[in-house]
């Protein structure tokens, strides 16, 4: 079922892939476990013209050693296209690192169970966005008919260690730097605000 009222994602670009790309700067800084809580992890892929390891933030969700995830664009990314022509892939989930081989989920039972782990934590808001993402209405009753119209990628996790690097928290010392700042600007002002009471 069409719907005029569904508009698809538009490809991010400038500011929004500068925002969508953040949580790696949060993975930098240390806070990867709370991402992680938030299902938020980092995929490591191998670029398929630079082999440089690329870095990708992306929503997950986890089925004990698989870990799907949800095209917001279709074959679009340049993390689909990595995977497709190298499979073997890192994720860091908070501090822990995995070795994963991806496949595409070309059978849309499995495209379904994935998508129901997507939508069970909040069902009306992943059903606005899947519904931008296939142009139609999102429901618990339609959704078994279009699970076949997404790209849903399936990383199993294998026992290898990881070929490809994690994101490293090397920016984790500026946290004591900006406590400190914060402290000083606080006693600063408390100082002035106390001088000016004793006048």
């Amino acid at each position: 079922m069409e719907s005029s009222s569904t508009v698809p994602i538009p490809y991010p670009v400038g500011v929004w892939r500068v925002l969508l790309r953040a949580p790696l700067l949060a993975y930098r800084l240390g806070l990867g476990s709370l991402l992680n809580a938030a299902h938020l992890m980092i995929l490591t892929t191998r670029g398929r013209k630079s082999g440089q390891p690329r870095f990708t933030p992306i929503e997950y969700r986890r089925h004990g050693s698989k870990i799907y995830l949800v095209s917001g664009w279709g074959e679009q990314p340049q993390w689909y296209k990595n995977l497709l022509t190298d499979p073997l892939a890192t994720v860091q989930l908070g501090g822990q690192r995995h070795s994963v081989l991806a496949d595409r989920v070309t059978d849309p039972a499995e495209a379904l169970r994935a998508l129901s782990l997507f939508r069970r934590v909040a069902p009306g808001r992943y059903d606005a966005v899947l519904g931008r993402l296939v142009e139609s209405d999102v429901n618990a009753h339609t959704l078994p008919e279009l699970s076949d119209q997404f790209t849903v990628m399936r990383l199993d996790i294998i026992p290898d260690e990881p070929a490809l690097p994690g994101v490293v928290a090397d920016l984790i010392w500026l946290w004591p730097v900006v406590v400190g700042a914060f402290v000083l600007v606080s006693l600063t002002r408390s100082g002035r605000s106390g001088r000016g009471e004793s006048v």
